[in-house]
């Protein structure tokens, strides 16, 4: 009776001992906090963030990445003055910033190939660059955004001379196409163009990299601070590891997508039917080998870079290679 007082004594310590390593084991590991920008209000090119959130992506790497819409400041600008350290950016908008020496790298391409280009009122009958010619153009006055548009002009043999340019204040390009306020724009075929078709305004759409193969620049792309690179080099993998998980997994999985986009941008809910088109689009070009989304051919990234110096765009010239890195993506 006496060794059967202990073994049960023994027993029960026993199982008190493993519930404790149990309960140990439970203990919820702490995550790392990393703030990332976005450029712009949530859409369709930041599903694969989002849904890399909702899945625990981030959270398998011992990352809480907190995605926030930048107040006043740009997101470069942010980065590259070292107050975040990563977030959403454009290979045409990084260039003067780059040709000054700014501390930042591009390491990751959101969508494959270049997306953006002309749309307009399909009443004007606007099939080519050369059609564009005596129209009223919407743009935002940038010497790059002009030098585009000239460019594809010139190639069609147009006249850039003939496009009267109206400013464009308003980020909503479609509603001032449908007022007559001018009669084509520079925007991005996954969520402008779609949002025309949603609302039932007619218009015609070419793309730029149709008609200049240095055009096919990256637009949306992933850029860091290169203290922070520097500093965390094995954190910005995991990062990108899990966000390149987010993009896959919204490339079969559009509609779905969508559902996880709104949650964490609650203003989408009513214009589900439209995300879900821009998002069904959008899965299609975010990479056409799943295995290698991210991926920035440096070939193509300096084409671009070597146009925009060609023609003496900005002050000072962008070296060769400058500004990307594919050593963060596995």
């Amino acid at each position: 009776m006496k060794k059967l007082k202990v073994l049960l004594v023994f027993i029960a310590l026993f199982l008190m001992s493993c519930a404790t390593k149990e309960k140990a084991q439970e203990k919820p590991v702490e995550l790392k906090k990393v703030d990332f920008l976005l450029d712009w209000v949530p859409n369709t090119n930041h599903t694969g963030l989002f849904v890399a959130k909702e899945k625990g992506y981030f959270a398998e790497e011992g990352i809480d990445l907190d995605i926030k819409q930048p107040a006043n400041e740009s997101t470069s600008g942010l980065i590259i003055n070292n107050k975040a350290p990563m977030g959403i950016y454009f290979q045409d908008y990084l260039a003067p910033k780059l040709a000054k020496g700014a501390g930042v790298t591009a390491v990751a391409a959101i969508i494959e190939n270049n997306t953006s280009g002309i749309i307009s009122d399909k009443k004007l009958n606007i099939q080519s660059p050369k059609d564009l010619e005596n129209h009223k153009y919407g743009t935002w006055d940038i010497p790059i955004e002009l030098a585009m548009l000239k460019i594809i002009m010139e190639n069609q043999g147009g006249d850039f001379s003939k496009v009267t340019k109206i400013p464009n204040t308003d980020d909503n390009s479609i509603t001032n196409i449908a007022n007559g306020l001018f009669d084509f724009a520079a925007i991005y075929y996954g969520w402008d163009k779609i949002m025309a078709d949603n609302l039932k305004i007619n218009t015609n759409f070419f793309y730029f990299k149709d008609y200049a193969d240095e055009l096919n620049f990256y637009s949306p792309i992933i850029i860091a601070n290169n203290d922070y690179l520097k500093e965390n080099a094995e954190e910005a993998k995991k990062i990108l590891r899990a966000i390149k998980k987010g993009y896959q997994y919204a490339m079969e999985h559009p509609e779905e997508s969508v559902d996880i986009l709104i949650k964490y941008a609650p203003e989408l809910t009513n214009k589900r039917d439209f995300v879900v088109e821009s998002q069904k689009y959008l899965s299609k070009e975010y990479a056409s080998d799943k295995e290698k989304w991210g991926h920035i051919d440096g070939t193509r990234w300096n084409k671009f870079y070597n146009w925009i110096n060609e023609n003496n765009l900005l002050n000072q010239k962008i070296p060769e290679n400058t500004g990307f890195s594919n050593d963060y993506l596995e």
